[in-house]
């Protein structure tokens, strides 16, 4: 596919942007992405999310309930406002120091703070027990709402099987 601007190279750069629900998609080539506007950086972008959900309503956010952390790390001095500015934590004892506050972000940007992507295939077991009782646990409750009492007894077992097994 050849570039739209200049329509005499390959393009090589496939932009989507959406604007009031109008979604617009343009073909470039490399010379011509250079001569336009820049696409968001990843720091710019989670920069702006961070002031999006830190401007949410004291109701969304609960680090907006405690008016705004001043704290800084006791250990590399980054202060949370820092931490809104670039998106980025100084060292390992921030995650411990703002952890309220990166809490209701992730929530919010993520909807929730547990993993549940891909895991590691030799170690992954302990995980793949966990969603499988979760899996369970919400099978076994559709089965007594459904008063399906065999399939929950057996449901059941698997539970206390698998409960033995993940402690």
């Amino acid at each position: 596919m050849l570039c739209e601007k200049c329509h005499q190279k390959q393009a090589t750069v496939h932009m989507q942007q959406i604007i009031n629900g109008q979604k617009t998609e343009m073909h470039l080539c490399q010379d011509c992405v250079e001569q336009t506007e820049k696409p968001l950086t990843f720091d710019q972008f989670f920069s702006g999310l961070l002031d999006f959900f830190g401007g949410m309503p004291e109701s969304v956010s609960p680090a907006q309930n405690s008016k705004e952390c001043i704290c800084k790390c006791p250990r590399c001095g980054l202060s949370y406002e820092d931490f809104k500015k670039t998106g980025r934590l100084g060292c390992s004892d921030c995650y411990q120091t703002f952890q309220r506050e990166l809490e209701s972000v992730l929530k919010n940007i993520q909807g929730g703070n547990r993993h549940e992507g891909k895991y590691p295939q030799k170690s992954g077991v302990e995980l793949l027990n966990r969603r499988k009782l979760s899996r369970l646990k919400l099978e076994l409750a559709k089965a007594i709402e459904e008063e399906q009492y065999e399939n929950a007894a057996k449901l059941r077992d698997q539970i206390r099987e698998l409960e033995g097994s993940v402690t």
